[in-house]
């Protein structure tokens, strides 16, 4: 009786293809320790006769670092060496007298790997083996491999149909095996093709084996895609009105924009350009020009309005194209002629005006369209549009055949549904529009938010091209830029941080294709009205590599971030909240946070929207304003603040990310809204403040989480300042940060807070003394001018007159000082310039109370600290409006003053003549010497300012 098979039944295509060796250790010393067994060995078929085979090692180990067992006693296997001293197993198998098939394993273990050897062995029962593997894998350009049959029966062999690229080589037998060997030819196509090989027993169709051969799809690539482009047109000559000392403007056509070592054109250092700046471009060859691309640089001298003048071989004059506004923004320009001029000879750049007061280009390029973009018409005959991300109901194999490969691939991707769907979310996206950065940090008297508010979650190598198509663009520009890392030092270390911007290729509807020469994740940059449509982009397969990225409003889960940081490849990882993004370490970001990132991004979106909160940007934001601020990861310094960009060092990211970590230090907190405090102080802020303005940012920040007192010296401090040193406010105190005190200097701003929002009196007067100082600005030029603003626009903003307080913050002292903070200025503050402030704010209603005494600490509050903060004048009694009811006494030792009974005044002061001397906020105090007590009289001050006299 014929048994059948049909669990038994296994197949092997050896491929004979030659393959790379691995080459040899450099140094002779040592070797790097191996153990293989090459993949043909590891299956061994035999008939039912004893037989045996020797399976060679490659290896360096010694005899006792590896080991060999076989689970049958059928097929015993010991180690061996050969005649060259070349280790070796030697594997045999005894004479089978059962009717069925049988088999054994043989396990190799080593300290390198291991290894499991299949044997099977025929009984004298009717079988076919095809040794190994069920399914071949063939390359795409063709070539040779073999089929081997063991069997012990007479057999058919069929090849399925459409398998003509297949041709069969003459075979070579043997007694059993026979190898069936066959030429392949080259895939044409950019899908992958099949042949099943069966072998039926030629006495019982149902005995049979089979062997599923696959061929590759034809090979595609980026090199495939060859674009005809708009041309460059390359100036043969230009000149400018003024330039740096070797950064003329022959700097903006040489081509090398990118380049570490580039050059770009400068008006001259250390002074205002002399507006408005010329730029002439000349062209002998009288080229054909449709556009313009502007490429700005991270600094100073960004355009900003300008006019640009043409002039062509047929009308040599210049004539005006028209007036243009740049924004003076960190990101490149494009201008548009609207229809082709021709025979140009010039192109003047007039400009008027440039970011901090220069005029700055890093390239100025000039093209000519390509209109006949035949590429886009055939894809359209494949795909649903210029995305590509989308099949025809209605296409065929043929049409796809018909594309470059690499189109072709992507349409079989999408054809046989296997385009993976990670790769995919972030391969296709629709970016939505972004504000101008630096329109809105001028309307808002900020720093600059990032622009990069579009991240791809794809990066690239030095020296890639990638393929981006673009949908429809309803109107706007759009670009892809590459932000890499650059090289920095703190003048202790030098070390890379990512940089503020990068190289940028502008993009047109359809198919793009653009190269970088750093390695870098790319940003989509489409700046426009925030309401402006999405534009559709696809960064297909084969051009660049994902590595993905956590967006809030779209992933929302902890699993989802986990899921997506540990796929993550690149080195730096991003997340992007509603405010704030996140672009660090990756690897420190997973330990910092390993799952909670919602814990997070929703802080520092908080964090960042408290700020925003105090600036009465309510209106514009974000409805007309949407940017994120954009924190970075340094390899060195510390924390900082800066246009586009904030920093906190790589190793202090576990500090300040996660919530419970934020909460577990005073300082985790405050340092991070300090820096980002930088970037919203502009409307409050004048040179001698810069160090402490920000501050009242920090403060908020520390009140919004709940957990620890504000900071800054206790009210003693200014009593010292004030009436002790006789100082003003802008030598207030003893210089600790950039020649500012600012522990004194932040609680004048903290006063206002509690008072006027805490206390009720006004809860929206930060937001509108904001408002009214983007309206009446503070010029940085000048420091005293610029605090005696500050104190008017306060007053209206309170509707109060706030001559009082202002006195006691030391507003009111003439001055006429050179002072260092960040660059050198003049403050000066005169008599008249006096008079006219107390005369605006004087038009305005007293004030309610003498809250330049109140106090938002008492001691032994959480954070403290070293602060002794007094026995009177908490904001309660100001919020309250105490009246001091109780028979207060004081007791006098010479300079030493015992007051009982006061818990009901805010402050106690001597005064002679109308005018204090000192205050305190203690029960024992003692005054200073230098004060003259002679005559003097003590006051306990009443939260509404009502002076009570003890005697």
């Amino acid at each position: 009786m014929i048994k059948l098979f049909y669990s038994t039944i296994f197949c092997f295509c050896g491929v004979l293809f030659a393959l790379t060796a691995c080459s040899n250790s450099e140094s002779e010393e040592w070797e790097e320790p191996f153990f293989t067994i090459a993949e043909e060995y590891l299956q061994q078929d035999f008939d039912a006769k004893s037989s045996s085979v020797v399976i060679p090692i490659k290896t360096n180990l010694g005899s006792g670092l590896w080991d060999v067992k076989s689970d049958a006693d059928w097929c015993p296997v010991t180690k061996s060496t050969s005649d060259m001293g070349d280790m070796e197993i030697l594997l045999a198998v005894k004479a089978s007298e059962e009717p069925d098939i049988r088999n054994a394993t043989v396990t190799v273990t080593s300290v390198e790997g291991n290894y499991a050897i299949k044997v099977r062995q025929l009984g004298y029962g009717p079988a076919i083996l095809v040794k190994t593997a069920p399914t071949a894998e063939l390359p795409a350009i063709g070539g040779t491999f073999s089929i081997t049959i063991t069997s012990n029966i007479e057999y058919t062999v069929h090849k399925s149909d459409n398998s003509e690229w297949i041709k069969e080589v003459p075979i070579t037998r043997a007694l059993t095996d026979k190898n069936y060997t066959y030429q392949v030819e080259a895939n044409p196509d950019y899908t992958t093709r099949t042949a099943t090989f069966t072998y039926t027993y030629s006495e019982d169709e149902n005995i049979k084996a089979t062997c599923v051969v696959t061929q590759d799809a034809k090979a595609s690539s980026l090199d495939d895609v060859v674009l005809e482009g708009d041309l460059k047109i390359v100036p043969t000559g230009g000149k400018d009105s003024e330039h740096q000392n070797g950064q003329g403007i022959e700097n903006t056509f040489d081509g090398k924009i990118g380049n570490e070592d580039h050059i770009m054109y400068h008006s001259p250092w250390g002074t205002s350009a002399n507006f408005p700046v010329t730029l002439e471009y000349f062209f002998d060859q009288n080229p054909d020009l449709d556009y313009i691309v502007y490429y700005s640089r991270s600094g100073n001298g960004n355009f900003g309005e300008l006019d640009i003048y043409t002039a062509t071989a047929d009308a040599p004059d210049y004539k005006l194209l028209g007036s243009f506004d740049f924004k003076m923004q960190n990101a490149p320009s494009r201008v548009d002629f609207g229809q082709t001029l021709q025979k140009v000879t010039k192109i003047k750049f007039t400009v008027k005006s440039g970011l901090g007061d220069y005029v700055s280009c890093s390239e100025m390029e000039f093209y000519q369209k390509n209109n006949d973009k035949k590429l886009d018409k055939q894809l359209l005959t494949v795909f649903t549009d210029l995305t590509c991300s989308e099949l025809r109901t209605d296409v065929t194999d043929n049409a796809i055949n018909a594309l470059p490969g690499y189109f072709a691939n992507i349409a079989v991707q999408l054809k046989n549904n296997t385009y993976d769907e990670w790769e995919k979310e972030f391969r296709l996206q629709s970016y939505k529009s972004y504000s101008n950065v630096e329109e809105w940090a001028e309307t808002l008297m900020t720093k600059q938010y990032s622009n990069l508010d579009n991240p791809t979650g794809i990066y690239v190598n030095a020296g890639d091209s990638v393929i981006v198509l673009v949908g429809d663009t309803h109107g706007q520009t759009i670009s892809i830029q590459c932000i890499g890392e650059e090289n920095t030092s703190d003048g202790q270390k030098n070390y890379v941080q990512t940089a503020a911007s990068g190289e940028t290729r502008f993009l047109t509807e359809g198919v793009n294709k653009v190269g970088f020469s750093q390695k870098g994740m790319l940003f989509m940059m489409y700046t426009a009205n925030p309401v402006a449509e999405p534009i559709k982009i696809h960064i297909p397969l084969g051009s660049g590599q994902v590595s993905g990225y956590f967006d809030l409003a779209r992933h929302k889960t902890n699993d989802k971030y986990k899921e997506l940081i540990d796929k993550a490849t690149y080195k730096y990882f991003c997340v992007r909240g509603e405010r704030i993004i996140f672009f660090f370490h990756r690897e420190q970001m997973k330990q910092a946070v390993p799952y909670d990132m919602l814990s997070a991004i929703n802080l520092w979106d908080d964090i960042v929207g408290w700020q925003q909160e105090l600036m009465g940007i309510e209106d514009v934001r974000p409805s007309q304003v949407n940017n994120h601020l954009f924190a970075i990861s340094p390899e060195g310094s510390y924390m900082w603040a800066s246009s586009y960009r904030i920093a906190f060092v790589y190793t202090y990211l576990n500090n300040i990310l996660q919530k419970d970590n934020v909460m577990a230090a005073k300082d985790n907190a405050w340092g991070p809204a300090h820096e980002i405090g930088h970037i919203h102080q502009r409307a409050i802020n004048w040179p001698g403040s810069t160090e402490s303005s920000n501050n009242l940012f920090s403060n908020y920040i520390l009140y919004k989480l709940g957990k620890y007192c504000s900071r800054g010296s206790e009210l003693s401090a200014l009593a010292t300042a004030r009436f002790v040193n006789k100082q003003a406010w802008w030598n207030m105190g003893s210089a600790t940060h950039q020649n500012e005190d600012t522990e004194v200097h932040m609680r004048m701003n903290w006063q206002l807070w509690n008072y006027y929002h805490r206390c009720g009196y006004k809860k929206n007067f930060w937001q509108t003394l904001f408002k009214l100082l983007r309206e009446n600005r503070i010029s940085e030029s000048d420091p005293g001018e610029g605090q005696l603003k500050f104190a008017m626009m306060a007053s209206k903003a309170a509707n109060e007159n706030l001559t009082e307080f202002f006195e006691m913050w030391g507003f009111f002292e003439p001055v006429d000082e050179t002072i260092e903070q960040y660059g050198t200025w003049t403050y000066r503050v005169s008599e008249p310039m006096i008079e006219t402030a107390k005369n605006y704010m004087a038009k305005f209603p007293a004030p309610k109370h003498a809250f330049y005494y109140l106090e938002d600490r008492k001691n032994g509050d959480m954070g403290i600290d070293n602060y002794r903060v007094g026995d009177v004048g908490y904001y309660t009694q100001f919020q309250n409006n105490v009246k001091i009811t109780k028979t207060i006494t004081c007791s006098r030792s010479g300079r030493a003053f015992t007051v009982a009974n006061g818990d009901e005044a805010v402050a106690f002061e001597l005064r002679k003549n109308g005018k204090i001397l000192y205050f305190s906020n203690f029960f024992n105090f003692a005054v200073p010497d230098g004060i003259d007590l002679e005559g003097a009289g003590f006051y306990a001050v009443q939260a509404d300012g009502t002076r009570i006299e003890i005697k």
